[in-house]
């Protein structure tokens, strides 16, 4: 290297820790679900989803080909919540509630909010609001960005109300929503910040 006269290196860690057997039946569970939808065989799926989430997330995969064997924790949590994302963005039914699959809890609901998906079931959601919104308030006048909120079928949302927004909270360990912002507020037409419109 002082040979050549390198200046400059790329340092790259490595995550050592072995993926769990739960990460492992997750991603299995999730491949699964999108064979079926989509009738492809289950390890033709599960290559072809490997495959895709290196190309599309070439950045966090490093170009590595890796094995649900074998591959260290980092990389599969990645593909896992891909694979999640993939599930939402393509509509697809599963068997079982995505939220049980999810280790990243609050990009779980955004990318609910973002389909319309309810984040305890999957079903289609409307917005709930974690702090209750006064009676007389304007919902299509008042600023909706910055607010808390949370993807909740009717279903959902109505339990909500009845038992409390702790207890709910502690049934489906749903710590907080997520902060509303822009892309929130078009896909639900909210009203945001008129000064920070792009």
């Amino acid at each position: 290297m002082m040979k050549r006269q390198y200046n400059n290196g790329l340092v790259q860690m490595v995550d050592s820790r072995p993926l769990s057997d739960k990460q492992r039946r997750a991603c299995y569970a999730l491949i699964g679900e999108v064979s079926e939808y989509t009738g492809m065989g289950t390890d033709t799926a599960k290559e072809w989803l490997k495959i895709k989430y290196l190309t599309e997330d070439l950045f966090d995969t490093a170009d590595r080909i890796f094995s649900l064997s074998n591959a260290p924790m980092s990389l599969v949590c990645g593909f896992q919540r891909f694979l999640i994302n993939f599930i939402l963005d393509w509509d697809i039914p599963t068997k079982f509630p995505l939220l049980e699959m999810v280790d990243d809890v609050g990009s779980y609901i955004y990318s609910c909010l973002i389909h319309k998906k309810c984040c305890i079931c999957g079903r289609p959601a409307d917005l709930h609001h974690a702090k209750a919104i006064g009676r007389g308030a304007n919902r299509k006048e008042m600023i909706h960005e910055g607010l808390e909120v949370l993807p909740l079928c009717r279903e959902h949302h109505t339990e909500m109300h009845q038992i409390g927004k702790w207890e709910f909270r502690d049934r489906y360990h749903i710590e907080h929503g997520v902060s509303a912002d822009k892309a929130i507020c078009r896909v639900y037409g909210l009203k945001m910040n008129k000064d920070e419109i792009e």
